[in-house]
Order: structure tokens, then C-alpha cells, then sequence
């Protein structure tokens, strides 16, 4: 292996902080830059290329030591890192109910050992937490990372032994083989794929070749500036053009971290106009807090979304502008007290880092068990608090009928039981029910409150009741699409469609910014069913809430705070209600309105217990069985 001596460079910096503002910005306000997440990979491709480059610089020198790597990762990566669980972990015990403090718990020990990525990859599930009420989801990139410094050395080793001289092809071949598998992953296990290092190593190993230097370097300031220009530009598009739901990583991360590749490649022989942008003071000043600033600004949203830690106000701009305020402020402190400190040798030894860091581990450590073996210190709530809050661990399964009639993204579509979900007793008027989860959810409400009917169950996972499927659909939403519009709907005497959704999510985005190639769908979809013969009701979104109902109905019991789950209801789950509303009307389709039907005044205020110590929802916008019970007896009358 060959390298140059590693040379501090201010455009990686930069470099940095374009990564970290894009992230802070998707996690933050999303709308504004929906495709930010793919700084996560522009940060792995720069740790690839720096790790590399300082093993191949030490190794030429003869002074590469394992052991030397390993405390010197340490101390970049876990003092701050510890500050930030601790000051976590006591908002948590502080603001959470005792099951999200006993999940908490459970998250903590992954961060300690660094295994968050297969910790969240392990419990995902469709009904799981929201991922904005989880305050260490972050961490699973740092245990991507950490996992690969871990191994990386080794690897190394192994291949300068059995591959000397051939470096470069050993791992240019590791690499092609991790990128087969991430894009092969994102179509049969996505959630596997985006969170685990075997199908994220590739993105590492691209810095890897990059420090190998196995192709040519722009040598003239125009070749630098084109390829930085380029780099430049594979970042930005993608962080503009795609989508939360963009099928990732696979393919869809390749441009953005060839990207990150390219304008690292343009800064080692010389300056570009990208370079010099890249290593202004402002800009590579927030390339060096972005580690403290990625670190910071997740777990204060979590804690601002769900308990109003920085600020109380309605007002999405006070609110976000909070987190950006705090999360910036919180990262310098981090950086110039913690990470500056640590970080310098003649400050703080080698035994007091490997020392410091291990009793501050074991001390986390101490309170992850804690926290776990007390249950949430559930001795600190009521009993109705605690039977409230035990909805936050409600099993669907039943309910919505889960790997028969309601079908997940990785359910394949065989499994769906069409003589369950598709009955066929004579005499009996047939209901299609086509949509997704809040289908499901409504569907036991529906059967029923229409006992003397054959409710048709067609649900998945994210699939929309309109002909039109969403990019990258599933397998079970292209097949449950297939079945109702190509083969029910022509062969079976249905008395009503049934169209459920959580609407505003998908192409449609959230909120006032909902997009209207939606409605054309809907409407395209409707007048299939009608010439078919078969007259279709829309079924309007659930009234959603900023946070998980059962938490907010806890919380308000323990704080005499009534009108708490009120003051959390989004305003643009109504907003939208209304928008199809006037839609339907205007083109003649039925609608009904579960805002209406769980709502009432002019400050629409909203039942929030389908019964006594029985919330309504389960989460922030999905029904118990008893909700849906509730919700379909009362709008029953207008299914017919």
C-alpha cells in the first residue's frame, strides 16, 4: 500500500458541515430538504478516506499500532458521546412514561456497546415507536461506523498478509460485493439493509479506495474544478429530489457519496472554487462541531417534539428554530469544552481517556440496568397513569388481522388468505375495504358494526386505495392493488368501496404542502370503480396527534393537565380533513369524515377515550379495537 502523509485539509470540514446541515435540516423541518438524510452517507465515505488514509500513512512509516487506533478512535468518539447519554438519559427519566423509559433503557445499553444499528434494525416493526420519539435512533450510524474501526484494522492486516501487493483489487472486490448486497437488500430487506454495516461498508470502502489513490487525480485547476463541481452537484440533488420513501441505500446512495468521493479526490492535488467555498472560516467552523452537532440536535427534537423541553408554542417556526438555536449552542459547548479537551494529548494522558471513558461507560451501564430492572421507575405513576400508558405496548396483530388481511412490506403477497379476508356468504351485500394500516385499524370496527355484511379486507403496509401505487411499492401493495382492481372489482357484485388512508403521507408529504397529483389518483380511482358499477366512499384521515395518545392521557394524569392531549392535536390532520372534504364534493364522491365523527364544537375538540381507561388511539393516529368499534358504529349509517 502507498500513501502521501495525511495533511489537515479545511475543505473536508466543509465538507462536513454540508453533510451535518443537511441532516439537521431533513430531521428538523423535513419539507425543506426531504432528501438531507444522505449527509449520513457523505459522513461515512469522509471516515472511510480519513481512517484509511492515516493507517496507510502509519503503516509506510512503520509506526501503525492496533492498539494506538483504538485510543485514539476513543478519544475523538466517546467523551462527547457520553455527555450526551448522560444529559439523554436524565431528560428521559424526567419527561418519559415507564414503558418508553424501560425501551430507553434498552437503547442505552446498544449505545454503550455500539450496537444500536441492530438494535433498531432488531425491534423495527411498522407499529413500533415513531422514530421521532426514540432519542437515540441517531446513534445507529455512529455503531456503523464504530463497527467498521473495529474490524477495519484487521482487515488490513489480513490482506497485506494474504493479498501483498494486490491491496487495492482485495478491496475494490469487498467493496463491489457490499454494494451488490445493499442494492440487492433494499428490495427484499430494506430495513436490514439501511441499518447494518454489511450493506453500508461499501460507502466506507469508497473513502478507502479514494486514499488507495487506484485511479487518476485532476491535475489541472479546471479538472478540479469540474470534478468538484460534479461532487458537488451529486450531493445536492439527491438531498433535493429525494423522498423519505426513495427505495435507500443501494443505487439511490451512490450519487452522493461518489459525490463526497469527488470533491475529496479534487482537493488532493490543488484548489477548486468548490474547495475554497468548502474551507471558508464560517463553513468549516460547523465542520468542526459537526460531530457534537450531530450528536446533540436528535435527541433535543425527540425531547421538544414529545414533551416541549425547550420551548412551549404552537408555532412549527418557534419550535424548530429552538432545536436549530439549541442544537447549535449545545455543540459548540460540546466541542469547545469536551471534544477540544479530550482530544489533546498533553491535556489528558492516554490512561485517564481509556479510564475516564471505561468508569463513565460502566456508570451508563449502571443505569441502563436501573432503569430496566425498576420497569420505568413505575413506582412514580398512578395506577390509571400505568393503565393508560400500557397501550403504548398494544399488540395489533389481532386486530388488524396481520399477515393474512393486512399484509407488511416484507409479507409476500401469497400469504394473503382470501377465504379470511375475502368471505362469501351468500345473500349478504359485499364492502370492499381497500387501504393501508388505518384500513386495518377500522376493519374489526366495521365487521362489527356490519354484522349482516361481507367485509372485504384488502390491506398492506403503506398501500394507498388508489389504482396509482407510490414509487418503489411493495410486493403486497402491488398485489393487493392487482387483486382489487383487476379481479374483484369485475368479477364480484360489491355494493361499496370502501377507500381508507392516512392521507397525508406518501407523494403527498405532510401537511398544507400535500401534493395534488394525489387527488387525481383518488379521483382516477373512483371512476374505475364506477365503471364497474361500483359506487366508492372516502373514508377521511384520522385525527392525528404530535405525540402518542396513551403517553399524552398518562402525562396528563400525573400533571392535572386535562386539556394536554387537546393542545397536542396537528392541526393539519384537520386541515386536510377539510381540503377532501371540498375535493369529494366537488367531483360528487360520498365522503366520511372521522374528524367529524370524533370531533365537536368550533375549537374541534376531540374524544380522546373510546372507554374508561381505554385510549382511542394506540399511537398518535391509529385505533384500538375499541376505538375502531366506537368510530365504525358511528359512522356506519353512512357506509351503506
Amino acid at each position: 500500500m502507498s500513501s502521501s502523509e495525511v495533511r489537515y485539509r479545511p475543505d473536508i470540514d466543509g465538507l462536513r458541515a454540508v453533510a451535518v446541515v443537511g441532516v439537521l435540516i431533513f430531521h428538523v423541518a423535513q419539507s425543506f430538504l426531504r432528501g438531507g438524510y444522505v449527509g449520513v452517507d457523505v459522513f461515512f465515505v469522509i471516515s472511510g478516506y480519513l481512517i484509511s488514509s492515516n493507517i496507510l500513512a502509519q503503516a509506510e512509516q512503520g509506526k501503525f499500532s492496533i492498539a494506538r487506533f483504538y485510543e485514539h478512535r476513543l478519544r475523538r468518539i466517546f467523551p462527547a458521546y457520553a455527555v450526551v447519554l448522560a444529559f439523554t438519559t436524565a431528560a428521559v427519566v424526567w419527561k418519559f412514561v415507564p414503558s418508553e423509559i424501560n425501551a430507553y433503557a434498552k437503547a442505552l445499553g446498544a449505545a454503550i456497546a455500539s450496537v444500536t444499528n441492530i438494535y433498531f434494525w432488531a425491534t423495527s416493526d411498522y407499529f413500533a415507536v415513531s422514530a421521532e420519539e426514540l432519542p437515540l435512533l441517531h446513534t445507529w450510524s455512529l455503531a456503523v461506523e464504530e463497527q467498521f474501526y473495529l474490524l477495519f484494522p484487521f482487515l488490513v492486516v489480513a490482506i497485506h498478509r494474504w493479498f501483498p501487493g494486490r491491496h487495492a483489487v482485495a478491496v475494490l472486490a469487498i467493496f463491489v460485493v457490499s454494494l451488490a448486497i445493499s442494492i440487492w437488500g433494499t428490495y427484499v430487506a430494506p430495513i436490514a439493509t439501511f441499518y447494518l454495516l454489511p450493506t453500508r461498508a461499501w460507502e466506507l470502502l469508497l473513502g478507502t479506495l479514494l486514499a488507495l489513490k487506484i485511479g487518476p487525480s485532476p491535475r489541472t485547476e479546471l479538472q478540479r474544478n469540474l470534478t468538484a463541481g460534479a461532487g458537488l452537484a451529486l450531493i445536492a440533488l439527491p438531498m433535493i429530489l429525494y423522498w423519505p420513501y426513495t427505495r435507500f441505500p443501494g443505487l439511490a446512495a451512490v450519487p452522493p457519496c461518489l459525490g463526497a468521493a469527488l470533491i475529496m479526490l479534487a482537493g488532493e492535488t490543488g484548489g477548486s472554487l468548490v474547495g475554497r467555498l468548502l474551507s471558508m472560516r464560517p463553513v468549516v467552523f460547523v465542520g468542526l462541531i459537526s460531530y457534537s452537532l450531530y450528536l446533540w440536535h436528535w435527541p433535543l427534537m425527540v425531547l421538544q417534539r414529545t414533551d416541549f423541553l425547550l420551548v412551549h408554542s404552537d408555532s412549527r417556526f418557534v419550535t424548530r428554530g429552538a432545536v436549530f438555536v439549541a442544537s447549535f449552542i449545545c455543540a459548540f459547548l460540546s466541542w469547545w469544552i469536551v471534544e477540544r479537551t479530550t482530544r489533546n494529548r498533553r491535556l489528558v494522558s492516554s490512561k485517564t481517556v481509556v479510564l475516564g471513558s471505561g468508569v463513565a461507560a460502566l456508570a451508563l451501564l449502571l443505569a441502563a440496568g436501573v432503569l430496566s430492572y425498576t420497569g420505568g421507575f413505575q413506582q412514580r405513576f398512578s395506577p390509571d397513569a400505568l393503565a393508560v400508558a400500557r397501550y403504548l405496548d398494544y399488540d395489533e396483530k389481532k386486530q388488524f388481522r396481520e399477515g393474512s388481511c393486512f399484509l407488511d412490506r416484507d409479507t409476500p403477497f401469497q400469504r394473503f388468505d382470501r377465504t379470511a379476508c375475502l368471505p362469501d356468504i351468500p345473500g349478504r351485500p359485499n364492502y370492499l375495504l381497500i387501504g393501508d394500516s388505518h384500513a386495518a385499524a377500522l376493519s374489526s370496527g366495521l365487521r362489527q358494526a356490519l354484522p349482516d355484511a361481507n367485509v372485504l379486507q384488502l390491506s398492506g403496509v403503506g398501500c394507498p386505495p388508489t389504482i396509482a401505487l407510490q414509487p418503489a411499492a411493495s410486493e403486497a401493495c402491488s398485489g393487493l392493488n392487482h387483486l382489487a382492481f383487476e379481479e374483484i372489482s369485475k368479477t364480484r357484485k360489491i355494493t361499496k368501496a370502501w377507500l381508507v388512508a392516512r392521507w397525508n403521507v406518501g407523494r403527498l408529504g405532510q401537511g398544507p404542502g400535500w401534493n395534488r397529483d394525489w387527488l387525481a389518483d383518488l379521483l382516477q380511482t373512483v371512476e374505475e370503480l364506477r365503471r364497474h358499477g361500483i359506487e366508492s366512499i372516502v373514508i377521511g384521515p384520522m385525527p392525528e396527534y404530535a405525540s402518542r395518545l396513551p403517553r399524552l392521557l398518562a402525562k396528563s394524569i400525573e400533571t392535572h393537565d386535562p386539556g394536554l392531549a387537546s393542545r397536542s392535536l396537528t392541526a393539519d390532520s384537520l386541515a386536510l380533513d377539510r381540503q377532501m372534504a371540498d375535493f369529494t364534493r366537488k367531483h360528487g364522491i360520498a365522503y366520511v369524515s372521522l374528524a367529524d365523527a370524533v370531533c365537536s364544537g368550533s375549537d374541534r375538540s376531540c374524544m380522546t377515550y373510546a372507554a374508561p381507561g381505554v385510549p382511542l388511539l394506540f399511537d398518535s393516529d391509529h385505533l384500538t379495537d375499541i376505538g375502531a368499534a366506537l368510530v365504525a358504529e358511528k359512522i356506519s349509517p353512512q357506509l351503506r
